[in-house]
């Protein structure tokens, strides 16, 4: 059984200490397991970089408790400087050395300089062992990333913190270089916590995500929990692109902007109040007679994605690439067979 490497218990947080003020993180409860990846998944301004900051040392909690390796190291009265925790930190614009060669920025931070074991041993797995002798401003970008990556885990941290450490790199390197980084974790037998605004980079890589929003983290799992069982319809929107539609109950069955929909038994259910559904299970189709209208079309490699109105929703659908329209063409709309989508509150998955 693995022990776990980082344990957040009931955290708490606001910058404004006036006791009406909101929480920008409320009741955070998560774990993470030695040689595990957690990806800390959100949209901007959901509080990623403030837990990020809790968990470095650069804030104390209003609340909870942070531990790691079984060391309680912040809390509301007692808090461990950062330089002492051990915690290696990777930052979206590197922050390397300008004046130091590669060597000489991994090497910086150890205690013992003469030591180059370590220090060759991380050259050598980021694949950077022939560049020892360069500047920063004589790599290519993945190559300063992979040096950050390599600096922040020479003094032997063992766990380390990931800030959107792809974004600023083009999309072939990042694909590369986030692939690479699991690997990379696993041989120095190092965990890791990665923020991210990005799902596809969360869930590529990581072996759970927490699903954070307005402080509040709404789902910690495996990708493929994530994407068979969304428990909130934040999560279901998020992960999935999900499109999220009003229901109303008439008589034994709920109507939706598609019509009728099949409640699979949960006609009794009262609470049910939404749909999600993914706009690769709902067809389009050019209709002069029908209820909703082309707003706007865009590519997505082999499909077309139409935004679409109909009756005060508007609606993502997926098609393929012949099925073309107009933006202003009237269409039908029709969920697809063999499909499921889930019902809200309760998360309840229905199939066609």
């Amino acid at each position: 059984m693995k022990k776990d490497a980082l344990i957040i218990d009931d955290l708490h947080h606001k910058y404004d200490k006036r006791e009406n003020s909101n929480w920008i993180l409320n009741e955070i409860n998560l774990k993470i397991e030695n040689d595990e990846l957690l990806g800390l998944l959100g949209p901007s301004g959901c509080g990623k970089t403030t837990l990020l900051r809790l968990i470095a040392g650069f804030e104390y909690p209003s609340k909870g408790k942070i531990s790691l390796n079984n060391i309680e190291i912040s809390s509301r009265k007692k808090i461990l400087s950062p330089e002492k925790r051990n915690i290696g930190m990777v930052f979206q614009d590197y922050a390397l050395f300008p004046h130091l060669t590669v060597l000489e920025n991994v090497i910086f931070g150890l205690k013992n300089k003469k030591d180059r074991s370590r220090v060759d041993y991380l050259l050598n797995v980021v694949g950077l062992d022939s560049f020892i002798g360069r500047y920063p401003h004589e790599l290519s970008g993945g190559q300063k990333q992979r040096l950050a990556i390599a600096r922040a885990l020479a003094p032997g941290a063992n766990f380390i913190l990931l800030d959107e450490p792809f974004c600023s790199l083009d999309m072939h390197v990042k694909l590369k270089l986030r692939s690479e980084l699991p690997n990379i974790l696993r041989s120095c037998n190092a965990s890791g916590l990665m923020v991210t605004h990005d799902p596809q980079e969360a869930m590529s890589i990581c072996d759970k995500v927490a699903v954070m929003n307005e402080g509040k983290i709404h789902q910690i799992d495996t990708p493929i929990n994530l994407l068979n069982n969304p428990k909130t319809i934040f999560v279901s929107s998020f992960i999935l692109g999900n499109n999220i539609i009003n229901l109303k109950k008439t008589g034994n069955s709920f109507m939706s902007c598609l019509g009728e929909i099949n409640s699979s038994g949960l006609s009794n259910n009262t609470h049910i109040k939404k749909m999600s559904i993914s706009p690769k299970f709902i067809s389009i189709k050019k209709s002069k007679s029908g209820d909703a209208n082309v707003i706007s079309k865009e590519f997505l490699g082999e499909f077309l994605i139409y935004k679409v109105s109909i009756k005060d929703n508007i609606l993502r659908v997926r098609t393929n690439i012949n099925n073309l329209l107009s933006n202003g063409d009237k269409c039908s709309l029709s969920i697809n067979k063999n499909s499921y989508y889930f019902l809200y509150p309760g998360a309840h998955k229905v199939y066609l």
